[in-house]
């Protein structure tokens, strides 16, 4: 079965780093989508995400994309490639 895959980068506010990682990860699993990998590690600007997601096709890790963008604390959302080599906040 093809899968497509997607890895997103963003930063959490630093106020509510865990209840805000919750709901990011609820946004998720409500969607079906499944968790490949989650890296979190503290940045200066709060704490910084790195998901690598899969689903069967694009459209709910579009609108995954979409709805993470609505939960509060949660800062801009950067696409990466498969294999991220950037860091840091932006």
């Amino acid at each position: 079965m093809n899968t497509t895959q997607k890895n997103y980068r963003f930063c959490i506010e630093p106020d509510a780093p865990i209840a805000t990682l919750e709901a990011a990860l609820a946004v998720v699993r409500r969607l079906g989508i499944e968790l490949r990998g989650l890296r979190t590690t503290a940045g200066a600007h709060g704490l910084e995400v790195h998901l690598r997601l899969a689903a069967p096709e694009e459209d709910p890790l579009v609108l995954c994309r979409m709805r993470l963008h609505n939960v509060i604390g949660v800062q801009a959302i950067r696409e990466l490639p498969p294999s991220p080599s950037t860091s840091g906040c932006i």
